[in-house]
């Protein structure tokens, strides 16, 4: 998972870095962009909602002949904080239409996606 570490200086100075919870601060992340050493870090988690991932449906059919099938369909997945797979949707959806459906897990948490997910077995 990743993590926000929110960094200040004596100079009023705050930035913020990125990293993945396992990777150590690096010496660089301890001085402001203009020179000063960090007096205080705040460490940020990120929040719990779901990841929304629209993926393109269309595949090669013919390598040969470059030939595709399903241009312009996508699938919907959610991914948890962590980018794990929570479940993908079986049927592809033109762009408007899986844009809309991404639009109901805005702003949710996993528990809340899930239940809403398994009602309509997008």
């Amino acid at each position: 998972m990743r993590v926000f570490r929110h960094y200040h200086c004596d100079h009023g100075h705050r930035w913020t870095v990125q990293r993945q919870q396992t990777e150590d601060e690096h010496a660089s992340d301890l001085i402001c962009p203009e020179g000063h050493p960090t007096i205080t870090c705040q460490i940020e988690l990120p929040v719990d909602d779901v990841q929304i991932l629209i993926s393109p449906a269309a595949r090669v059919v013919d390598q040969l002949r470059r030939q595709r099938t399903l241009d312009g369909r996508y699938y919907l997945s959610l991914l948890d904080k962590n980018g794990k797979e929570l479940c993908a949707s079986r049927e592809d959806y033109d762009w408007d239409a899986v844009v809309k459906l991404s639009a109901f897990f805005r702003d949710k948490g996993t528990e809340q996606a899930l239940a809403w997910w398994a009602k309509r077995d997008p």
